[in-house]
């Protein structure tokens, strides 16, 4: 639960600002049994989703129609539109309580607004009375609706895993780095050479020689393993010689005694007090320095850096378990973590985002999300759709059309869409089918459509739903690209009206054929009754 609320956290700076509803009545006072407007409006994101609430009640006021939610598009925002008609049939003051509008998961309230109701004098014997009649009805369930996962969402998502993951990395570093911390070793070599370097020529011969048989007792007792600081020059050069055999490594007799004579004069500079020249003070300092050279490339490993060694070795292997440990627990807790992420989506979100990257928005992605049923036009036709269909505005030209409405969603060249018309005659007249089919086509290519081939069939769908079906192919072209795509139409008509909805999708999507049965089976003719 900790992790789910920072994540909440987190994407709240995702979600952005608080919107506000926009809240509108057409009148302030009415007559009993008539009905008032209630409009609200909201601005929100192009990726936002908005649900408005379905209710049969609004405080103590009746909802007498629910109209679908219109979406208007201006510039990188989205205006949506929520229209309620309402009435009450007894005198008096109500209260439009606040309605709890959903903006993707944040809940917002509109405004409250009061209205009077007054008595009014109805005489039913000399005027009947309608139920107001609207084109479209919407039923949605909002609690049902899927969130659909943005790229920022992911981003966030994906960078929080990576951030956890760091910074257990980051600390388990700093705590093995304490425990395998270390000198750095030196070896006698190097340490008698950084002694050689600050040992310079001065008038203080004494001194100078001191500083140069100390050097070269400390490089042997490290490397030959025997007590040489504190011996006499007699006794350095009798354990010199016994290490040498002891040791057995070839070392030429020239050398030992390059060494027996140099420290025979610092024992007469320190002892005779004689005073050796600057010149010669630099040549016995070089002399050293290649008798340790010598000495060097001769000598075997001593054990002291024998021990260094394998000390090395194992902090290495120390270092790189530490690493394994480290990268093992990053990687344990970033897929810990990632699973947190999808856990708070929703896998089924994170699929359909992954598949919508990979395949695009196909059939496949959205017949994995839930599907919303929507009644539309006039006469009524339901039909259960991904999403919504937006009105689309359509101009009265034929004299025997009494009312037209056509809804839709998406675009004809996108990899799927859907249109829907609805048309009531003004009176009967004839089923002409080669007409209606001829009109599809001119409108197939006003949709800038071409190598169009079709197919006729007749039509039935599981609830016994009749009528005609024209498929085929066709080209279109988008973004200088020729796309192959087909098309499905179904028409349902008779002598007062005509129904028709249209599918066309990507030629390529094999899953297609599963989205049309879907939609086109869920199509049913709803009744509306005029109370006489």
């Amino acid at each position: 639960m900790r992790i789910k609320f920072i994540f909440l956290f987190l994407f709240s700076f995702v979600v952005g600002f608080s919107q506000t509803i926009g809240t509108t009545v057409s009148k302030k006072e009415i007559k009993i049994g008539e009905q008032i407007q209630l409009t609200l409006k909201t601005k929100v994101n192009e990726k936002e989703v908005v649900f408005f609430p379905d209710l049969d009640s609004i405080g103590k006021l009746e909802v007498v129609q629910s109209f679908p939610p219109e979406k208007n598009k201006k510039g990188n925002q989205t205006e949506w539109i929520k229209k309620y008609n309402l009435t009450q049939f007894d005198a008096g003051t109500y209260k439009i309580p606040a309605l709890e509008v959903l903006i993707n998961t944040k809940k917002t309230k509109s405004e409250s607004i009061e209205i009077s109701v007054i008595d009014v004098e109805v005489d039913t014997t000399k005027q009947k009375m309608y139920d107001i009649k609207e084109d479209e009805i919407l039923s949605i369930n909002p609690e049902k609706k899927q969130q659909e996962l943005s790229d920022s969402q992911l981003i966030l998502g994906l960078f929080s895993a990576f951030f956890i993951a760091g910074i257990l990395y980051i600390l388990l570093r700093i705590k093995q780095r304490k425990k395998t911390k270390s000198e750095a070793y030196i070896s006698p070599y190097n340490k008698a050479f950084l002694a050689f370097s600050e040992v310079n020529a001065n008038a203080n011969s004494k001194e100078y020689y001191s500083n140069l048989t100390q050097i070269i007792k400390s490089y042997f007792e490290k490397t030959l393993e025997f007590s040489a600081l504190e011996s006499t020059t007699e006794q350095f050069i009798f354990k010199l010689k016994k290490a040498v055999q002891n040791k057995k490594f070839q070392i030429s007799e020239t050398s030992i005694s390059q060494i027996e004579t140099l420290f025979t004069k610092a024992d007469l500079v320190k002892f005779a007090k004689i005073i050796i020249s600057l010149p010669e003070q630099n040549a016995d300092k070089i002399a050293s320095e290649n008798l340790i050279n010598v000495f060097h490339k001769t000598l075997p490993v001593s054990a002291e850096e024998h021990q260094v060694a394998l000390a090395k070795i194992a902090e290495i292997e120390q270092q790189n378990k530490y690493k394994n440990i480290r990268q093992t627990a990053f990687i344990v807790t970033f897929l810990v973590a990632l699973i947190s992420v999808v856990f708070f989506f929703g896998w089924q979100n994170v699929t359909n985002y992954f598949s919508a990257k990979i395949n695009g928005k196909d059939a496949d992605y959205y017949l994995k999300k839930e599907w919303i049923v929507s009644e539309y036009g006039l006469p009524i036709l339901q039909v259960e759709t991904p999403e919504v269909l937006v009105r689309d505005l359509v101009t009265l030209k034929n004299p025997n059309i009494k009312n037209i409405a056509q809804f839709s969603w998406q675009n004809p060249e996108d990899k799927l869409a859907i249109s829907l018309q609805t048309i009531a005659y003004k009176d009967s007249i004839k089923t002409d089918l080669k007409a209606i089919f001829n009109d599809e086509m001119s409108e197939m290519m006003q949709l800038q459509a071409t190598k169009i081939q079709t197919t006729a069939k007749k039509f039935k769908n599981v609830k016994d739903l009749s009528g005609d079906i024209l498929e085929g192919t066709f080209e279109i072209n988008s973004a200088n690209q020729t796309k192959q795509m087909r098309f499905f139409t179904v028409f349902i008509s008779d002598n007062f009206g005509l129904q028709k909805v249209r599918i066309t999708h990507d030629a390529k999507d094999k899953l297609a054929k599963d989205f049309i049965d879907r939609v086109t089976n869920s199509l049913e003719q709803v009744n509306q009754e005029e109370d006489e």
